[in-house]
């Protein structure tokens, strides 16, 4: 993996004059995050906030003592599906969970762990409890 301070020279200057910052995942950089949330590894896993990694450390040790069997990272739901009009793809409308945990029972929920409830997070919550309303979805 090239790291930010090995790209090429005029890749590097175009980036810095365009105001652009690195990425989170190349090694070496210090994200800023639109919400003021710091990106936190836990496992070798990196996590957008503290409070997201804080409960996946939580399922950790539920999984540890057997009250979880399961926990799914960033299970995807299609609240749109994708279509073409005139001639254009207009992209699917997607809903990410933080988790779907399987609990020692089989009873799974599903996690989204917000520090901030933004418009567009309350629109697709909506969206996702009506696409699916037998969903068990909790917020932490």
């Amino acid at each position: 993996m090239t790291t930010w301070n090995e790209l090429p020279a005029h890749l590097v200057s175009k980036i810095r004059s365009d105001s652009v910052t690195a990425p989170a995942n190349l090694p070496g950089t210090e994200s800023k995050l639109k919400y003021g949330n710091r990106v936190t590894e836990v496992d070798g896993i990196r996590f957008d906030s503290e409070k997201e990694a804080d409960y996946y450390w939580q399922l950790h040790w539920m999984m540890r003592e057997g009250t979880v069997k399961e926990v799914e990272l960033q299970p995807k739901f299609v609240l749109q599906p994708g279509y073409k009009r005139d001639g254009k793809k207009i992209r699917p409308i997607i809903y990410r969970a933080d988790f779907k945990v399987t609990e020692a029972d089989g009873h799974i929920y599903y996690v989204d762990t917000k520090g901030m409830r933004t418009q567009v997070y309350m629109i697709k919550k909506k969206m996702l409890l009506y696409k699916y309303p037998d969903i068990d979805f909790r917020e932490e």
